[in-house]
C-alpha cells in the first residue's frame, strides 16, 4: 500500500509500462523487413508440419487441434522471448549457416534504376534487442494466424 503513492509521487513507471515503452523505443522502420521473413518462414514450417500430420497420419488429430496446439507452441515461445527481453538469461539457438559459395564472375550492365538507398539489414546484424523484438513480433502475429485458424478450420 505504501508503494502504490510512492510511484505516483516520482513517476516511476510500472514493470508492464516500462515494458510497453521499451518496445516503443526498440521499433524501428528496418526491423519490418525480418519481422515480416521470420513470420513467413515459421509460418510456412508450422503449416507444412500440420498438413503432414494431417495427410500422412491414420486417424490423426482434427486439423483444428493441430492449430491450436501450434498456437500453443507459438504463445510459449513468445513467452520465452519476453522473459529474455525482460532479463533473464536464455541461451539463443545458434544457427548453422552454410559456407557461401564464390560467385562467378559475370558481365553484367548496372541497373540504376531499381537500387536502394539502403540495402535491407539482414537478421544476424541485428542487435539483441532488435533480434528478441522481431522474433517476439513474428511469434505473436504466428499464435494469431493459428488461434483464428483453430477456430475457423
Amino acid at each position: 500500500m505504501l508503494a502504490f503513492p510512492f510511484k505516483k509521487r516520482y513517476n516511476i513507471p510500472d514493470r508492464k509500462e516500462a515494458f510497453r515503452l521499451k518496445l516503443k523505443h526498440i521499433y524501428q522502420r528496418y526491423l519490418l523487413r525480418p519481422i515480416i521473413y521470420l513470420t513467413a518462414f515459421r509460418l510456412m514450417v508450422a503449416a507444412i508440419f500440420m498438413l503432414i500430420l494431417v495427410r500422412f497420419v491414420r486417424n490423426g488429430p482434427a486439423p483444428n487441434m493441430i492449430a491450436g496446439f501450434l498456437a500453443v507452441f507459438f504463445a510459449l515461445l513468445a513467452y520465452l522471448v519476453y522473459l529474455r527481453m525482460d532479463g533473464l538469461r536464455i541461451p539463443r539457438v545458434k544457427y548453422i549457416r552454410p559456407k557461401k559459395k564464390a560467385d562467378p564472375l559475370r558481365h553484367t550492365t548496372s541497373m540504376t534504376d531499381h537500387t536502394d538507398d539502403e540495402p535491407g539489414v539482414a537478421f544476424d546484424e541485428l542487435e539483441d534487442d532488435e533480434k528478441d523484438f522481431c522474433s517476439l513480433m513474428a511469434n505473436l502475429i504466428c499464435l494469431a494466424a493459428f488461434l483464428i485458424a483453430s477456430f475457423v478450420v
